[in-house]
């Protein structure tokens, strides 16, 4: 007989992540036993062991695969079969039982479909579907000594709304090849890890003749979005408060203060903590707290680094979950959620996570998404959780680079100002905040652009920081859920409208 498909689960008390004098002593018996039969974590990765638990009905006993951890009695990650994950739901009922689920950074960085890279079925137009491919050679080089540019993303979108195009990465001599079908390419994106801005093109002629591009350098003393919002005045002290931030890793960066963290990831180290190359983590905690060359909204203000995203990859939800854990038990305050799933999905496990940070003192902001005015992702639509949708300015980026195509309706009552038309919208949405074109930290002590919800979001979480630092009577309170609303109810007094409506800004911007 052919076994049952083996699925990851997370189980936990019904209430709360670990287990309570509330919850019955089966459940909690029952959790504590499975801690016995924990993974053994170490350099080398995880260990995962099955175990046999007996259960209270007449039926053979469970053999689950215990794969992580968060509380000796809390919240377990198991592997298990549609077949005992019946029998444990009527022989636990003090127990939840919720699927792993998978998160994503919530970066703006539009990409060509698969299976859409130009092919006749893939295309929307008749002129397209007439003619016959070329093969478009483009060259990028830098503005300041013509040097090429290896690595460069480069997207080419010859139908930008179904997201049809082709894209590829630049070679050592800074050169891109990408076959196209059709006469012009809509939107010509070249997005850069570093030193350069990244490049836009609008209606590009496809032809054979070879193309060369040059990218506009960082100035680090430029004044984008972000330092128009949030200039440099006189810092409190930042030693009164942490920040966590979840994400790929921040750092090591000599503008950053790294204070400590974990790694919450299966199988990689747990001291590892450090930025896992994707750079969205180290660019996401300078937005926060850099300082020297190039300043964040609170500059040195003490971060813990909390990486819950594999290289390349999705974040689990229950390394979220741990990862939330783990910053309020290292006292931060506010912490950094730059990810999210589809809206219209609800996490109960993240929600757990969300709502005993908030019991304990512990405010979480979350990215509301990047899907173009679509519903908030999720953890920003729960309500405990500080949703923060991006806004930009024009002209706080350089002419023809790629923060101008995000300009959009609707603007503010400042006509310069206006809602990024990547950023995701509704009722849920708590504030807004600067995140087109965003100079920040990127491992290797560099300097980057990223535009995204992901920078919004870091952006008001810094500036809740920078007003909460002085505020030596609320920091001291107990960290308990009464903390948690004087934050909140703080924070609302220090809020500006920009004239969008509340489904773009919710309360406005954090000034």
């Amino acid at each position: 007989m052919a076994q049952t498909k083996q699925k990851n689960f997370i189980l936990m008390p019904a209430s709360t992540l670990a287990a309570t004098d509330e919850i019955s002593p089966s459940a909690t018996h029952f959790l504590t036993d499975l801690a016995q039969h924990q993974p053994r974590i170490g350099v080398r990765g995880t260990v995962t062991r099955s175990v046999r638990v007996a259960t209270q009905m007449k039926r053979p006993v469970l053999d689950l695969r215990v794969i992580d951890s968060i509380h000796e009695n809390g919240a377990k990650l198991v592997s298990m079969s549609a077949d005992q994950l019946s029998q444990l739901r009527f022989s636990q009922p003090g127990l939840r039982v919720i699927p792993e689920v998978f998160y994503k950074k919530s970066l703006f960085m539009p990409m060509v479909k698969k299976g859409s890279t130009g092919t006749r079925s893939s295309l929307k137009t008749k002129s397209t579907r007439t003619t016959t491919e070329k093969t478009m050679t483009i060259k990028f080089v830098s503005e300041v000594n013509d040097q090429p540019l290896k690595g460069i993303i480069v997207v080419a979108f010859t139908d930008y709304k179904n997201r049809v195009g082709a894209d590829g990465k630049t070679n050592a001599s800074g050169v891109v090849k990408l076959k196209l079908r059709g006469t012009k390419i809509q939107r010509l994106y070249a997005f850069v890890e570093h030193t350069h801005w990244p490049l836009l093109k609008r209606n590009v002629a496809i032809t054979t003749r070879n193309k060369t591009y040059k990218l506009p350098p960082i100035d680090l003393k430029y004044k984008d979005g972000l330092r128009h919002f949030y200039a440099d005045k006189t810092q409190p002290d930042f030693n009164s408060i942490k920040v966590g931030v979840i994400d790929t890793g921040s750092g090591p960066h000599s503008c950053l203060n790294i204070r400590g963290g974990a790694n919450t990831v299966h199988g990689e180290h747990r001291d590892d903590y450090h930025d896992n190359g994707d750079m969205h983590g180290t660019h996401v905690a300078g937005i926060i707290g850099s300082k020297g060359e190039l300043n964040g909204v609170a500059p040195g203000v003490p971060i813990y680094s909390y990486r819950v995203f594999p290289k390349n990859d999705t974040a689990s939800n229950f390394a979220i979950m741990k990862a939330i854990d783990r910053a309020v038990a290292d006292g931060c305050d506010l912490i950094n959620l730059s990810l999210g799933m589809d809206g219209s999905y609800s996490d109960e496990g993240l929600m757990s996570a969300i709502k005993d940070a908030f019991s304990k003192g512990t405010i979480c902001f979350a990215a509301t998404g990047n899907e173009e005015r679509d519903p908030v992702n999720f953890p920003a639509a729960y309500s405990l959780a500080v949703a923060v949708s991006a806004m930009g300015r024009k002209y706080t980026y350089p002419k023809g680079t790629e923060p101008v195509g995000s300009e959009a309706r609707p603007y503010g009552k400042d006509k310069k100002n206006y809602i990024a038309d990547f950023s995701n919208v509704g009722e849920q949405v708590d504030l807004t905040a600067p995140g087109v074109g965003v100079i920040s930290t990127i491992p290797g002590n560099l300097f980057g652009i990223m535009s995204g919800t992901s920078m919004a979001c870091p952006a008001a979480t810094g500036m809740a920081a920078r007003l909460l630092a002085a505020e030596k009577k609320i920091l001291a309170m107990p960290r308990n859920q009464k903390r948690s609303e004087a934050i909140m109810q703080f924070l609302s007094k220090n809020l500006a409208t920009l004239g969008f409506g509340a489904t773009f800004e919710g309360n406005g911007m954090l000034k």
